[in-house]
Parts: structure tokens; C-alpha cells; sequence
């Protein structure tokens, strides 16, 4: 079996420790670490993870770390051909076997985050993500002040950099799952749990200061706390590491222009919050610039010339934004409610109507709308349609 390992005869190697374990080796632990060496060498990720269980079973003492990533492609393989319960418990066994790989708790805290929809089972799994990742770092860290060997030395700091960003990942994603926590808790519960998600990424930052999303993060949660000015100078971090990555050449030059946009837009947003609307105006104009019409752009443009009261600028955005294709119902509802909103300051009552009308299609079980929409029927002279929507609020609890 060396021999032919040692020539990449991987299959005659297969073909050979299916032999000697026919013939009465099944317990020979080295025949299994054999096959399963083999069938990683072919990408047969699974075939491999069960050789490797084998070798496990047979003698627990064995370091099976470097194979970590035939239990993880081999789970990942089961999940893409709809095997989830399978590719889960083979993702569960890398992680008993192989405790310190933290690539098996964040593809796990995927899993419970996007199928099962258990934000605390995804939560635990994304921290332990980071808490190991940051113990591999601290190890390879060490180890590569102790190697002199050039070759090893590549490879250890490839390693860093995959570790980094599994780390990374693992505290970034804790943050978010926080954040969506946050929006579902109470006002005492939701200002605890927006606080650890600021520590996550606070954490994430630790490892990498310029990493542009989790300083984005960052100051998304500052916003959420009302801090808007704290919020701008972590933008303007964020501005300063896009720059050097484009720089340096790390950053392609329309990724990098996606970025500013979107950056752009969360300023945007903060303005509006802060009562800012020519500079909200400014930011979303050039973020429009950059990427187009985008529907989340064209709304808080609308929403800031509203505010200013440029009606027709608002409802010229507006229009655009509804040509988008793909919009939700929830975007639509709310785009035609700003339209409604616009021709009512107009004193356009007829095109109003039209509009929350159409809004109300979208979201039909929304007390405001008909109340909005009663009122508006009664400046028509539409009496018999006014009590009509008026009813309909007030069985939906409006009113």
C-alpha cells in the first residue's frame, strides 16, 4: 500500500486495503488510515471520512487533524446532494474527532441559522468558531517564530491567513445573529444583546483592523444606538482601508466602488436619521452613481426630498425605483405608501388614492393604510368608500 501510494496508484491502494481487510485485518488500524489516505488523494471526501472513523474507532489516540477536510468537504458533499441529516452528523463526528478545527462550528452555526432557524444553537457554534479560531492563530503564531525552513514557513502563514478568516467569520457572524436577536427582544433585552454584537465584532476587529466589513458592522451598531457621529468616523476607516486595498492591489476597483456605495448608503441613512437631508441627498446621489438604480438608495433619496419637502423629486425617485424588477411585496407596499404620502402634501388627493389603493394590495391587512385611505376618500367627496375603508381599519384593530 506505501508502495503504491508513494507512486499515486490510489486505487490500486483502495483495491488492496479492501483486500487485507477482507481477509481478516478489519481491526489493522493502519490499513484503514491506508484507504482513507487514498480516497482523500481521489476527492472521495466521504469514502475517506469513513476510512478515517475506522481509524478512530480502532484507536481514539490518533491524530487525525490534518485530515480534517475530508470530514468537512465530506459533509458539505452530503448537504449539496440533499443528504442534510447525513452531512450534519458527519459534521458533528469531524468536530468530536477533531475538537480544535473551528470550520466544523461555523459551517454547523450555518446550518442552525439558515435550515433550522436556531439563532442560539448558531450563536454558540459561530463564538466557538472564533474562540478557536483565535487558539489556532496564537499556535501558528508561535510555530512560526520557531520555523527557519522557508517552504514550511509559506505554508504556515497560508494557514494563518485561512485561520484568520475563519475566526473572523466566526465573530462577525456572532454579531449578526445578535443583531437579529436584537429586533425581536425587548428594549432592556435588546440593548444587551446589540452590546455583545458590538463585542463580537470588536473581536473580529482584534484580528484584522482594516477588515471594511466588520468596521461597516460597526458602525451599523452604532447607528443602532443613535451614535450617528461615532458611526461617520468608522466610515470614514472603512474609506481610508478600501483605498489601501485598491492601493495595494488587493481590492479590484469596481468591488471596491460596490463597497463605497454601499457605505454610502448607510451615511445616507444616518443623515436622514439626524435630520441632515441635502447631505443625506448628497451621499445617495453619488451612491447612485456608482451602482445604478438600486431600490434601497432610490426609497431613502425619496424619503430624504420628502422630508425637504421636494415632492416631485421624491416621487420621480420613487417611480424609478418601482421599475426595479424582483421587489417584495414589502417594498412595494411601502413605495407606493410614500407615493400616496407625496401627492397628498401636493393636495393631489385622486393620484393618492390610486396609489394607497395599490399599496394595499401589496399589504392588505394594514390598519394605517385604510384608515389613511378612509380619510382620503372623504376629501374625494367618495363617502360610501370612506366608511367602507373605515370599516376595514377597524376590523383590523386600527382606528
Amino acid at each position: 500500500m506505501k508502495v503504491h501510494m508513494q507512486n499515486g496508484e490510489y486505487e490500486e491502494t483502495i483495491i488492496l486495503a479492501d483486500s487485507v481487510i477482507a481477509n481478516g485485518e478489519a481491526e489493522n488500524m493502519e490499513v484503514w488510515l491506508w484507504r482513507g489516505r487514498a480516497q482523500a488523494n481521489l476527492n472521495d471526501w466521504v469514502g475517506a471520512s469513513e476510512s478515517f472513523i475506522q481509524v478512530n474507532q480502532l484507536d481514539p489516540t490518533v491524530d487525525l487533524t490534518e485530515y480534517w477536510f475530508a470530514f468537512y468537504n465530506g459533509g458539505v458533499t452530503l448537504l449539496d446532494e440533499d443528504d442534510t441529516a447525513g452531512g450534519i452528523e458527519l459534521l458533528n463526528t469531524g468536530a468530536r474527532i477533531m475538537p480544535a478545527i473551528p470550520n466544523f462550528d461555523l459551517m454547523l452555526g450555518d446550518i442552525e441559522l439558515n435550515i433550522n432557524g436556531d439563532y442560539d444553537a448558531a450563536l454558540a457554534r459561530f463564538l466557538s468558531a472564533g474562540e478557536k479560531g483565535l487558539l489556532h492563530i496564537d499556535e501558528l503564531e508561535a510555530t512560526i517564530d520557531e520555523t527557519e525552513d522557508p517552504y514550511m514557513l509559506d505554508y504556515l502563514y497560508d494557514v494563518l491567513g485561512q485561520t484568520e478568516m475563519i475566526a473572523i467569520q466566526g465573530f462577525f457572524n456572532s454579531g449578526s445573529v445578535l443583531s437579529m436577536m436584537a429586533q425581536d427582544a425587548d428594549e432592556a433585552e435588546a440593548a444587551d444583546l446589540r452590546l455583545q454584537a458590538r463585542q463580537a465584532y470588536e473581536k473580529a476587529l482584534t484580528i484584522d483592523s482594516t477588515n471594511i466589513d466588520v468596521l461597516e458592522a460597526i458602525a451599523e451598531s452604532e447607528m443602532l444606538e443613535g451614535n450617528y457621529e461615532a458611526a461617520m468616523l468608522v466610515f470614514e476607516e472603512a474609506f481610508i482601508q478600501i483605498d489601501l486595498g485598491v492601493t495595494e492591489g488587493w481590492l479590484d476597483p469596481e468591488e471596491a466602488d460596490m463597497l463605497i456605495a454601499n457605505i454610502m448608503v448607510s451615511q445616507g441613512f444616518a443623515f436622514v436619521e439626524m435630520e441632515q437631508f441635502d447631505r443625506a441627498i448628497t451621499e445617495l446621489t453619488a451612491a447612485r452613481d456608482l451602482i445604478g438604480d438600486d431600490f434601497l438608495v432610490l426609497a431613502t433619496l425619496a424619503h430624504a426630498e420628502f422630508m425637504i419637502e421636494d415632492y416631485q423629486a421624491a416621487l420621480d425617485h420613487l417611480e424609478a425605483a418601482l421599475l426595479i424588477e424582483g421587489l417584495d411585496a414589502q417594498d412595494l407596499a411601502s413605495a407606493y405608501h410614500m407615493k400616496f404620502a407625496s401627492y397628498s402634501r401636493l393636495e393631489m388627493d385622486a393620484e393618492a388614492a390610486v396609489a394607497l389603493e395599490t399599496a394595499l394590495e401589496y399589504a392588505p391587512e394594514n390598519a394605517r393604510y385604510w384608515e389613511l385611505l378612509a380619510s382620503t376618500y372623504s376629501r374625494l367627496g367618495r363617502r360610501n368608500d370612506a366608511i367602507n375603508a373605515m370599516q376595514r381599519a377597524e376590523d383590523l384593530g386600527g382606528i
